[in-house]
């Protein structure tokens, strides 16, 4: 550390600045990313490509099985979301 109070300080205010400028180029870029998503996608929409994947899966009663533990799961699974 050097005595000169005013080197430190420009030192601190540069850091700062490079530091702001990565902060604005990370949000930028997931802005992007954000932008690139999906909007949300209906329950009707998840259905169907549930029903695709069952349709042209290879192995039809492993699919089958995860889907129906699946559905079967979602009563309780909503019940413990509405008690917290």
């Amino acid at each position: 550390m050097s005595t000169d109070g005013s080197a430190d300080s420009s030192d601190v205010a540069s850091r700062l600045d490079e530091l702001q400028r990565e902060s604005q180029a990370r949000q930028a870029e997931l802005r992007a990313l954000a932008a690139d998503l999906p909007q949300a996608t209906s329950r009707r929409a998840v259905l169907a490509s549930m029903w695709r994947s069952i349709v042209d899966a290879p192995d039809k009663p492993t699919v089958l099985r995860r889907v129906t533990l699946k559905l079967l799961r979602a009563p309780a699974d909503l019940v413990r979301s509405l008690r917290s």
